[in-house]
């Protein structure tokens, strides 16, 4: 087994800390001058962070505490909601760095560290909060200290293992890949065996589980409802198996993920594994233990049914450090990775100029989205608003939990300036709560009174005007976005909210108008 080298700072420590403190600065500029609103899961995760909890409805609280964290120092406008996201993914760099560096030497270990802090997903990631950007870090410090378990037999290593274990099971439930990766490398390479010998296995694990332990025992106390979404996440309900522009497109966007010359370079070492598994050293056995979990289970997921690329993401925190690695011995293995560096570089330069630039990255479905919602809500305050010789409205009810997170999140400068907004209330579809923000403010019939109705989902007006006494439609709300785009907005007027039965004639409605769409 390699042994440590010694960390100094020499001109590949120099020149990798250099770069990242750089490009992590620029990524913290450009969130501050980006004309992106928050979205919908962002303004959703803010939310959340306004209290302390152990588990949230759809997801663990790590992406939660952090939003709490930072907007607790620099306000709650949306560059800081962001905040956490480019300073996490500077730390995964940062363990990565140092991973590469014990396994393979300094420029093993500036190669890995830039690699990963280059690649187009990362630049993606680097501009939106989100649950996989706090998953890394905690996933590469964990793949650090286990490694160093491996090679020094040190208790702390063990501790400092667990510890990063645990809370990357608060950031994402994709951590249990990681103790995937812990069975294969322990059953590959004898070293690893040894090291977990002794009581420091156990003491990995019970590290581990105790810092896991509030969020079990959140979810047992709610139903595992975080569990149960991320389960549903899977669509196996659904009739749309083995798809094969599935498992294109899923491919295609790993490629896209880490750049085309990186994960080219990534199948040869995989291709080479399989054909000559006597020749793996013990290092090229450790990494491949920690790609193969979530790169595999994932790709067998997206064949089976469909996928998101972010899906396996972790598989290339030790597949970076593996590509890195290799390719550093020779001359053109590092040609490969300036141009790799270089390619990554130039995408992300394109992602970071189309995200500031509103007619170009209005061509994006997703940003366009995300686009106006505090001019959104600003019109639906002017009618929400009591008006001369009318009663009050007794709550708005929305009909997607885009806009209720949207609303809140939007709203919160007047709320807290003392504003008599109307509570903003849920309309339960199925009259159960399916979503977070169902589950938080569902209508109630004591708030229904004189409602103000804000539809996003036009095709549902007939269905939620059925959950009223009266109802009246009021006008057609056009929110430009940029361009030839717009939000279309349905605003209405209901009293006497009293939900109808959802029952066998109901679903039929409602599975003929779904399967109309």
């Amino acid at each position: 087994m390699t042994t440590a080298r010694g960390f100094a700072f020499d001109r590949a420590t120099i020149a990798f800390l250099v770069t990242l403190l750089a490009l992590t600065a620029l990524r913290v500029y450009a969130l501050t001058i980006s004309p992106i609103d928050l979205y919908f899961d962002e303004a959703q995760y803010w939310m959340w962070s306004r209290s302390f909890e152990w588990g949230y409805f759809t997801k663990p609280p790590m992406v939660a505490w952090m939003i709490a964290a930072t907007t607790s120092f620099f306000g709650d406008a949306e560059w800081a909601v962001r905040l956490g996201a480019p300073l996490a993914h500077a730390v995964t760099g940062l363990a990565m760095f140092a991973l590469a560096r014990s396994l393979y030497g300094p420029w093993a270990g500036f190669w890995a560290g830039i690699g990963w802090i280059f690649i187009p997903g990362v630049w993606l990631s680097s501009s939106i909060v989100s649950t996989d950007a706090f998953l890394l870090p905690f996933w590469a410090i964990a793949l650090f200290a286990f490694w160093r378990l491996a090679a020094t037999r040190a208790w702390s290593w063990a501790i400092m293992a667990g510890a990063a274990i645990g809370l990357g099971l608060l950031a994402k439930y994709a951590m249990l890949y990681f103790v995937v990766g812990i069975i294969l490398s322990a059953w590959w390479v004898k070293p690893v065996r040894e090291a977990l010998g002794g009581g420091r296995g156990i003491i990995l694990g019970a590290v581990a589980l105790a810092v896991f332990l509030p969020n079990i025992l959140w979810n047992v106390q709610h139903g595992f409802v975080t569990a149960s979404h991320t389960a549903s996440n899977l669509d196996l309900q659904s009739n749309n198996f083995f798809q094969i522009h599935e498992v294109f497109e899923f491919l295609s966007g790993q490629m896209l993920l880490i750049g085309p010359l990186l994960f080219a370079p990534l199948i040869w070492l995989l291709w080479r594994a399989v054909r000559h598994r006597a020749a793996l050293s013990t290092e090229d056995k450790f990494l491949l233990a920690f790609v193969l979990p979530a790169l595999v289970t994932v790709t067998i997921i997206a064949i089976v049914t469909r996928a998101n690329a972010n899906w396996a993401v972790a598989s290339y925190v030790a597949g970076i450090v593996w590509i890195s690695g290799q390719l550093v011995r020779g001359i053109t293995g590092k040609r490969i990775l300036a141009a790799a560096l270089f390619v990554n570089a130039a995408i992300g330069g394109a992602t970071l100029a189309v995200s500031l630039h509103p007619e170009w990255s209005n061509q994006f479905k997703g940003i366009r989205n995300s686009r106006a919602w505090e001019e959104t809500a600003r019109e639906i305050a002017l009618r929400a608003a009591v008006q001369p010789g009318e009663a009050p409205f007794t709550a708005v009810l929305v009909d997607h939990r885009a806009l209720y997170f949207e609303l809140a999140y939007y709203w919160r400068h007047a709320r807290r300036a003392g504003a008599p907004l109307p509570p903003v209330r849920m309309w339960l579809l199925h009259g159960e709560a399916r979503n977070s923000a169902e589950s938080i403010d569902p209508m109630r019939p004591e708030e229904g009174g004189r409602v103000l109705v804000v539809h996003m989902t036009g095709d549902y007006l007939p269905f939620v005007a059925a959950d009223f006494s009266v109802f009246r439609t009021v006008e057609h709300l056009t929110i430009p976005l940029g361009g030839a785009y717009a939000r279309e907005l349905e605003i209405s007027v209901g009293e006497g909210f009293a939900p109808a039965p959802r029952d066998a004639a109901f679903r039929e409605r409602l599975r003929i108008l779904q399967q109309g769409d």
